[in-house]
């Protein structure tokens, strides 16, 4: 199930890249405004908070927790990006995934990895 999770994530930074290289202004992207969205989420709710309501509401495990994470990820993304005025397709493809990998602690695996090592 973890395997889908990163394929997504891949597949997401590929129409990002893709997105990047037909616009002639690159945008800038701030580690804060990740931590922002996290915190923010939607309502008021964080994304993980949000999520594993949700993911308990309707009793997912698998790869349905994924896609609930990946959709609260997006949608918490896209509140936040159009609240600050600095929505754009780029913007919210590259700051859903990271969201969706920082919420998910994908970014934990490499960390795990090196200390295996």
């Amino acid at each position: 199930m973890k395997k889908h999770a990163i394929l997504m994530a891949i597949l997401f930074l590929l129409m990002a890249g893709a997105a990047l290289a037909q616009d002639e202004t690159l945008p800038t992207f701030d580690p804060a405004v990740v931590d922002a969205i996290l915190v923010a989420g939607l309502g008021g709710l964080g994304v993980t908070a949000l999520t594993e309501m949700l993911k308990r509401l309707l009793k997912a495990a698998g790869a349905l927790s994924y896609v609930i994470s990946g959709v609260v990820s997006a949608a918490s993304t896209a509140a936040y990006l159009a609240m600050s005025g600095t929505f754009n397709i780029v913007s919210f493809a590259i700051y859903s995934v990271l969201v969706f990998l920082t919420a998910n602690g994908i970014y934990k695996f490499s960390a795990k990895a090196a200390r295996n090592e």
